[in-house]
């Protein structure tokens, strides 16, 4: 076998344990015990994962995440025990593919694979979020099953064909590392929703209210120069996280947002986004646009949606801001107009540079 084979075997085992390590160390482990494939000198090391302490122990973690994977918000807490578990198993596994080498450059295998663990992981991770947002548990199924039969599919072709294999792994961390910055914001939100839903007491609406009721100054700066120069009347502003949103152009989920009702400009919701750059203003327009109040596992929503367009936005607040959504929904009500039709978004101005 040459290094790029070695390489390649090593990059498979880091991906897919990310996904699921301890399928991962069961399969291989089975695999060598019982002769379904034959180790070379150069994967020597290997022969750990055959022993009997070994196999009882994966085989039983594998037991415990099969059936926590299809439980809704369960997956999410057990990937979360797991951020720091799979990159040090991925970087194990990484580390004994290559056998007896240097050890400074163990420790480089170490720390790329557990770098190539954590970016599959994190991607496992943020999946699981999106399919716990639906109401139905079917998913949960489907996705747990997929990720099973990806790693298995995975360690056959890593016997068959190790560079297609360790190819094909590139290609799917590069695609993570592209979409990293919504995965990252994705798991921010869920671990702020899951720590207030643990921690936090109910709020008060008015005291939430008044809490966020000023703008700073880099949001007065952008509404100013959004209103002509008007200096804005804020006559409520309070602080969520973007959810789903449809068809509605310039919001994206997962952005913590301050929104306000302003008195200068009737039927319209503003936005102010902190992004890397600077504040991000968006105006909403209220018109033909539902609002409700709805209750799940980890936040309270209020869901602005449209049957005619199809237009559907939502705004999470903590499981323990029942009030504070409830008011909200009232107010943001207080604000809409009869006349017209539709919902539309208009882009604000990137104007403050951090």
């Amino acid at each position: 076998m040459d290094i790029i084979d070695q390489l390649s075997i090593a990059l498979g085992f880091a991906t897919l344990a990310g996904l699921n390590l301890y399928l991962t160390v069961f399969v291989t482990g089975l695999a060598v015990r019982f002769h379904w494939i034959v180790l070379s000198a150069d994967y020597q090391d290997l022969d750990v994962l055959a022993h009997p302490a070994v196999l009882v122990a994966a085989g039983i973690f594998f037991l415990l995440e099969f059936f926590s994977d299809k439980i809704p918000w369960v997956d999410s807490l057990w990937d979360t025990v797991h951020t720091v578990i799979r990159p040090v198993g991925g970087a194990f596994l990484a580390v004994q593919t290559l056998g007896e080498t240097e050890p400074a450059f163990d420790v480089i295998i170490a720390l790329l694979a557990g770098s190539a663990t954590l970016a599959s992981h994190g991607f496992k991770a943020s999946t699981r979020l999106a399919v716990n947002a639906s109401p139905e548990p079917v998913s949960n199924v489907a996705v747990s099953v997929t990720e099973d039969v990806v790693v298995l599919g995975g360690l056959s072709l890593m016997t068959i064909s190790p560079k297609l294999a360790g190819l094909l792994a590139l290609i799917f961390l590069s695609l993570v590392i592209f979409f990293a910055p919504r995965l990252l914001r994705r798991i921010k939100a869920f671990t702020s929703l899951l720590y207030h839903k643990l921690a936090t007491p109910a709020s008060d609406a008015e005291a939430c209210f008044k809490q966020h009721s000023k703008l700073s100054p880099d949001e007065d700066v952008v509404l100013t120069r959004v209103l002509d120069g008007s200096r804005p009347d804020i006559l409520w502003a309070v602080t969520c996280i973007t959810g789903r949103v449809k068809k509605i152009t310039g919001l994206r989920p997962n952005f913590r947002v301050k929104i306000s009702g302003e008195s200068s400009s009737p039927g319209q919701l503003h936005f102010l986004i902190n992004r890397r750059g600077g504040i991000v203003h968006q105006a909403l327009c209220l018109n033909g646009l539902e609002i409700v109040h709805e209750a799940r596992f980890l936040s309270e929503d209020v869901v602005l949606y449209s049957l005619e367009d199809k237009h559907k936005l939502v705004l999470r607040f903590h499981r323990g801001e029942r009030k504070v959504a409830e008011e909200v929904v009232r107010r943001i009500k207080g604000l809409r107009t009869t006349n017209g039709k539709g919902a539309t978004i208009e882009q604000g101005v990137m104007s403050i540079e951090s």
